[in-house]
This record gives C-alpha cells, structure tokens and sequence, in this order.
C-alpha cells in the first residue's frame, strides 16, 4: 500500500511541476523584466518568452519555441542556425528556473537567467472575447477604460500576462486597430502562437 501511495505521489508531483502558467522574473537592480509563458500538453511545452530591458530605447527581446518536457526539464533552441539560442527551463514546484545561453541575438542576455515565480494559470497567444463587450485600459486598472473595446466572439492577441488577471492586447478588425490592456476574465483561450 505504501508503494501505491508514493506512485501516486510522483505521478501527481509531475503534472503538478510542469502545468500551463506564465511566470515573471524582476532585476530590481536594474528594473528589468521578463515573462515567460508556458503551454504544456503532455510532455510537450511550448514556450513564449518577452523580455523587457527597462530603458529609453524601450528595447525588448522575445522568443519563442516548442519543446519535451524530461525528468521537469526541457531544453528549447532556435530553429535559425545562425542564432543557436538554447534556453533550459527547469519546472519547480511553484515557480520555473530558465537557463539563457546564446540568445544576445534575441535581446535575451544571461541577466534574464534565474528563478521566475508563476503569476498566473494563463499563457499568452489568441483569446476569443466571451464577454459581451471587453474594453481596453491604458493601464492595468480599472479607472483607465479607454474608447476602444472588442465584441464576442472578435479574437485579440494576448502579448504580455500581468499579476492582476490583466493581460496586454493588440486587436486588428476592419481597419479597426486596438491595444491596450484588458481583463483576462472578459476572455477564452484559443490558441498560443505556435500553432501550425
């Protein structure tokens, strides 16, 4: 019976430390940033990283790519051969250690490597609207509701998660161009960016 019981255990430790969520990293030395959004399907993840340098050329790196989960690691490089970034992301119980190496070319130095904690059970990629109307924030709260707002069932594109269910949006419709933050909860998931 004890056999069981710590079968189980393990079986359930490794769903836990490797589920969907996004999870941020904060250089207070600097006021440098960077989030990273993780899909999981089984052993397969699929990894969108935006970084921000926090300076005034407003510089921000990004990547993106697909990967195998092995042993509550998984090793995630570029496809492009003349930029051989390798990013290795460990999944820990509340939190995920990323390993940057080699990825200057997409504006993700070594200062981006570290522990990053979970900030919320959503990733970025497409949302459709499930809200009968979802405004747009010039900030993320709510006493800055802008003109702008998207009607179900209209798709945005969820580019940066934020603590707070808020997330940044872009949303192109019929000439209509819209950006800006929104609440998660006027929101379903859809799909990440990766999809073929």
């Amino acid at each position: 019976m004890k056999y069981l019981f710590i079968l189980f255990f393990l079986f359930c430790s490794e769903k836990t430390f490797s589920q969907s969520a996004t999870y941020k990293l904060t250089n207070k030395q600097d006021g440098t940033s960077s989030n990273i959004s993780i899909r999981r399907t089984d052993d397969q993840v699929e990894v969108n990283v935006i970084a921000n340098w926090n300076n005034k050329a407003r510089t921000y790196g990004q990547f993106t790519g697909k990967g195998t989960i092995t042993d509550n690691k998984a090793t995630i490089r570029t496809e492009k051969k003349s930029q051989p970034c390798k990013v290795i992301l460990t999944f820990l119980k509340d939190s995920l250690s990323a390993d940057f190496q080699d990825c200057e070319n997409d504006q993700l130095p070594a200062n981006f490597s570290g522990i990053y904690t979970k900030i919320d059970d959503n990733v970025t990629g497409e949302y459709i609207v499930s809200a009968d109307i979802c405004y747009f924030y010039s900030k993320p709260d709510e006493k800055s509701r802008k003109k702008g707002f998207a009607y179900t069932p209209e798709v945005l594109n969820i580019e940066e998660l934020l603590e707070g269910n808020w997330g940044f949006a872009t949303f192109m419709s019929e000439g209509k161009h819209l950006f800006g933050y929104v609440k998660l909860s006027d929101l379903k998931f859809k799909r990440t960016y990766l999809f073929d």
